[in-house]
């Protein structure tokens, strides 16, 4: 049974997963053209823009002048009288890239050869041939007129082609732009005669297919040259925008003068509603040559002149474009709208497979509605008020069929004898037997599968009780928050609720992979304190940037000890975390060798529950920064002191080749009453001898660090831990650092660069004898500091005599 439904399940997720990947390739265009024609049937009635018009070659003219073709002298006229109406741009949207009358033309030639013979010829033949021979070329007529103009646009038929042809080496045409349009289209283009378009004032793309297409490209690519389309041609002459201004951004977009166009990856727009080109103007040939209508309708205007004959016509989807274009009344899909697409389609079938399941009927209804209305919202709202359309037909018929599958499985599972109920039973049973075998997150899915019940409910609550007896709080606060959700008046639910938030607030122990169990410090309760190895967890002493220290039991001898933990894992990763493991335990071990009275005595090193751990003496008392500020410095006298017991200490490590790093008064614990000094942390102290440490890595806190610490020296010696005491000596006397600075960078630059501030500065009651110790302790060279604990300690020996002398 268990197997089956795993079969089920990935099944369904390579289903989810297909359907995401035809989501992203833009399968499924029919339904969101579909939805996309919708939501603009609720969009208002746009007028379009005032400045474009069609002098359309309709059927009326057909019948009165011919069948089309018609000798391009026709069309040469319409462009004069165009021209005489003052039309701002005329766009040509017909195929001039064949010659007319060619063979015509020839004979012609040949026979004004003929009659130019002197004994054949004759002056009337010639004459009567020129006639016939300017008659009959009409592209001169035509291209004459076009020239006189100045403002003619040609277009360039062509379509898209699937795969791009390899470029020809005729180089670049005179129309083309001098922009990158490698994302858009490709298309095979049949240019007009280069009689024609040295005389237009511009050669733009015209699709010729007849179909009703709503996206459209601005910019095409032919022979890896860019080619604006005719409608952006016409755009441009009517807002007097030199062509060579166009503009691409990387992402999808055109800029056309001051203006930004958004358009898809591909450079293409979506037009508005397919009914508008209905609302374009639109004169016939024979009323604009006969002068029927009136010049002041084509003043000013871009007219674009073709054969109609439907709503696909090329004329009338050009002028559509470029009166969208002049208002800015195009939709953009942006370039990641198909990832989003995919991303909700992925997400849709997710909720179909995982939690819908999962669902009452009534409330798996009202949150596929939910679901359903937002995706819709997705869909038009956008659409209407921000021309943005986001294709989210798919994953909507993905969840509205996918629930009423889901439905319709389940009626029929009533239907067959397998209720809902039996295979809740079944999926408890499962969760049992999970739990039995201690696969804790596995029972609580199965659980998650099952109807709510008495039964159900008394289940959950063992088994949050279970992950308490095995100090797994936050996997038993899940099981709780989840049994809250069914049964939120379970009997004694609450009180383990709110036991378990109490646990949240108190200190985290742990690692947070994924195969470790989080454990917390309890100090009340009346739960078992938790073990870290043998020693049990009392409460928390401090924390550091590390880790936490907490007061331990050694249940072995009953001995009280400091326990400072490092989740190594939550620092580093990957090799660097097993060089990290390695050399805290190397490091661990070294210092444990050492044995002085103020050097802190380490017990034991190990790891447990993913943290690494240092038990070692438990000092009372409190560390030296208490001990810093004005107000709580201590006597001078007694400030001395200490300092000659922490560098007798450091001298004896120093001997022992081991070097703290991060000398601080928050690492030195001092009891007053005893007058015992310790020096924590050596722990991660680094070794000097550098076959066995790894060295480079800069520890320590900024605020105490050495020159030559913060400058990064690879080697350290022991001469750098006396610097920091001397920074130490220098706060207990002053209650301030010697540096201080509103960044790391302007404190690392101090303690390299500046001199430290006298240490007799507003405490005149400060000898000389100890200014000269301090100041021979911050030197910047090493070599002119102390070069060894015990002279340090000597020489703080001789400046405390002096002291009492002079007092």
């Amino acid at each position: 049974m268990l197997a089956l439904l795993k079969n089920k399940t990935l099944w369904g997720l390579a289903l989810i997963f297909a359907l995401t990947l035809f989501a992203l390739l833009r399968g499924g265009m029919g339904m969101e053209w579909a939805g996309y024609g919708a939501g603009e049937t609720l969009a208002p009635h746009r007028a379009p823009d005032s400045q474009v018009a069609v002098v359309a070659i309709d059927a009326a003219a057909l019948r009165k002048y011919g069948p089309w073709p018609w000798p391009r002298s026709y069309i040469a006229k319409l462009v004069d009288t165009l021209t005489a109406d003052k039309a701002e741009a005329v766009a040509l949207s017909l195929d001039l890239s064949a010659p007319q009358n060619a063979a015509a033309l020839d004979y012609l030639g040949q026979l004004k050869t003929l009659s130019t013979d002197p004994e054949t010829g004759s002056a009337s033949v010639k004459a009567k041939l020129d006639e016939a021979e300017a008659a009959l070329d009409t592209d001169s007529i035509l291209a004459a007129s076009i020239l006189r103009s100045g403002h003619v646009l040609l277009a360039a038929p062509g379509d898209v082609v699937a795969d791009a042809a390899a470029p020809n080496d005729s180089g670049s045409p005179s129309f083309a732009l001098q922009v990158d349009a490698s994302s858009a289209p490709q298309v095979d283009l049949r240019p007009p005669l280069p009689l024609f378009a040295h005389a237009a004032h511009g050669v733009g793309y015209l699709s010729e297919s007849d179909t009703v297409s709503q996206e459209l490209p601005l910019l095409v690519q032919s022979d890896s040259h860019a080619i604006a389309s005719l409608a952006l041609l016409a755009a441009a002459a009517q807002l007097d925008v030199d062509a060579s201004t166009i503009g691409i951004h990387t992402l999808g977009g055109v800029t056309l003068g001051g203006n930004t166009i958004g358009t898809d990856r591909h450079l293409q727009v979506l037009l508005r509603d397919s009914h508008a080109v209905s609302s374009v103007p639109q004169y016939s040939y024979d009323d604009v040559i006969t002068g029927t209508v009136q010049p002041e309708r084509l003043a000013g205007k871009t007219v674009l002149v073709g054969l109609t004959g439907g709503a696909a016509a090329p004329v009338l989807r050009e002028a559509r474009l470029a009166s969208g274009l002049l208002s800015s009344d195009l939709v953009s899909a942006p370039f990641w709208v198909w990832g989003m697409r995919a991303l909700l389609t992925l997400l849709v079938g997710l909720y179909l497979m995982l939690l819908l399941p999962r669902l009452s009927d009534v409330i798996g209804i009202a949150v596929s509605a939910f679901l359903g209305v937002a995706l819709l919202n997705g869909e038009y709202v956008p659409l209407l008020s921000q021309s943005l359309w986001l294709p989210l037909i798919l994953p909507f018929l993905l969840l509205l069929f996918g629930h009423a599958t889901l439905a319709g499985l389940d009626f029929l599972r009533e239907r067959s004898g397998v209720s809902r109920s039996a295979m809740s039973e079944t999926n408890r049973e499962l969760a049992l037997a999970m739990q039995a075998l201690n696969r804790f997150d596995q029972a609580l899915t199965r659980f998650r599968l099952c109807e709510p019940s008495r039964l159900l409910s008394e289940n959950l609550m063992a088994l949050g009780q279970e992950h308490e007896r095995g100090r797994r709080y936050s996997q038993a606060l899940e099981v709780y928050y989840y049994l809250q959700q069914i049964d939120p008046g379970h009997e004694g639910l609450a009180d383990h609720l709110e036991h378990m938030r109490q646990l949240e607030s108190t200190p985290t122990l742990t690692r947070t992979n994924a195969a470790g169990v989080l454990s917390r410090a309890l100090s009340s309760g009346g739960l078992q304190k938790p073990m870290l190895g043998r020693y049990e967890l009392v409460r928390e002493l401090g924390r550091g940037a590390m880790g936490v220290v907490y007061l331990g039991k050694d249940a072995k001898i009953g001995r009280q000890v400091a326990i400072k933990t490092m989740a190594l894992a939550d620092e580093f990763q990957g090799a660097t975390l097993k060089d990290a493991h390695d050399r805290f335990f190397r490091e661990a071990e070294t210092a444990g060798r050492l044995n002085h009275p103020n050097i802190v005595t380490i017990y034991d090193v190990g790891e447990d529950q993913g943290l690494a751990y240092i038990a070692m003496d438990f000092v009372p008392g409190e560390s030296l920064q208490k001990h810093t500020t004005s107000g709580e410095l201590l006597p001078m006298q007694e400030a001395g002191a200490v300092a000659v017991k922490i560098a007798e200490a450091l001298d004896y490590a120093h001997k022992h080749h081991v070097v703290h790093r991060d000398i601080k008064p928050a690492n030195i614990m001092y009891e007053r009453s005893s007058g015992r000094v310790k020096i924590t942390d050596f722990g991660i102290a680094g070794l000097t001898d550098l076959s066995r440490t790894k060295t480079g890595t800069i520890l320590g806190s900024p605020l105490y660090m050495s020159p030559e610490q913060v400058s990064g020296e690879k080697k350290l010696d022991g001469r750098s831990d006396l610097y920091s005491l001397g920074v130490t000596f220098y706060q207990l006397l002053r209650g301030e650092l010697p540096f201080e600075a509103p960044s790391l960078t302007g404190l690392l630059f101090k303690i390299a660069n500046e001199p430290h501030p006298d240490v007799t500065f507003l405490r005149p009651d400060i000898p000389p004898t100890i200014k000269v110790v301090v100041d021979r302790a911050l030197q910047k060279d090493p070599d002119a500091r102390f070069q060894n604990g015990m002279e340090m300690a000597n020489a703080l020996r001789l400046s405390i005599g002096a002291r009492k002398r002079a007092s």
